[in-house]
């Protein structure tokens, strides 16, 4: 959901279906929203998991700054995990790739 002062929505999604990679995961959503929280402009808005993904949502109007931020805290923190990446525009459906370089595509399940 959106809130009144953000533009995107940035989502990092990790591959996981077990409780311990959602622990993991959730280890490490906190270590994103501290890192995160030293700048002034996104706000970690939370997770979700299911259907084989755990994501990681974030609003932001500097979808690529923060991309940049985010994705420095998770190879510093889990450099072994792979992960996608894209946003959108919260008056938008569809979510512009990010990362790999290579992806074509991004959706959340």
């Amino acid at each position: 959901m959106p809130d009144d002062e953000h533009k995107f929505q940035l989502v990092f999604q990790f591959p996981a279906s077990t409780h311990d990679e959602w622990e993991s995961l959730m280890s490490l959503l906190d270590e994103v929203t501290n890192d995160l929280a030293c700048n002034d402009e996104p706000l970690v808005d939370g997770y979700d998991f299911g259907l084989g993904e755990y994501n990681i949502f974030i609003h932001t109007n500097l979808p690529q700054t923060t991309f940049l931020q985010a994705k420095e805290s998770i190879e510093r923190h889990r450099s072994d995990l792979i992960f996608r990446a894209g946003y959108r525009d919260f008056d938008e459906d569809d979510y512009v790739p990010m990362w790999p370089p290579d992806l074509k595509t991004f959706k959340v399940l």
